[in-house]
């Protein structure tokens, strides 16, 4: 009885330690080359789109500090013109936090993506996740506000 109790410890320690390294290759496969891009368009104009935020993910090297870039572009309804660039910030260094957001933005995106039903729409919310080699590509229109995506922005705007 007492062997089987160490062992079980023993098996818990060991999950535990393999816990752990994962997490911190959170989003290896982005670098500088295959940068992770997540767009959301919000349907201020109808269908003629709307506001533009743009987050953009990488790292300099391999195994370097993950990155991002924030841009924010406002259309103006009355003219039709195209979005002009609001807000930019650049090279944000991002929190094990933030790269848990990014992982949890791609899993609700692809979630609302595979329970709704498709049917024609001319105007809605606009949003894709994809890497630059497009191995990953969501797109989703009509779409939702994806609550993980604007946590994020709310949070890379405060750095």
């Amino acid at each position: 009885m007492k062997n089987k109790f160490i062992i079980l410890i023993g098996i818990f320690f060991l999950f535990i330690a393999c816990e752990k390294k994962s997490k911190a290759n959170l989003l290896l496969y982005i670098n500088r080359v295959n940068q992770l891009e997540i767009l959301t368009v919000d349907d201020k104009c109808g269908e003629w789109g709307g506001n533009e935020k743009i987050i953009t993910i990488y790292r300099d090297d391999l195994e370097g500090q993950l990155l991002a870039d924030y841009i924010e572009k406002t259309k103006n309804c009355k003219n039709g013109t195209e979005p002009e660039i609001t807000e930019s910030i650049k090279r944000i260094k991002l929190t094990e936090e933030e790269s848990e957001l990014i992982l949890t933005s791609i899993n609700e995106l692809s979630e609302k993506k595979l329970i709704k039903e498709d049917y024609p729409s001319h105007s809605g919310i606009y949003n894709r996740i994809m890497l630059r080699d497009s191995s990953i590509m969501i797109n989703d229109f009509p779409s939702i506000e994806l609550k993980s995506v604007n946590e994020l922005i709310t949070k890379l705007k405060k750095k």
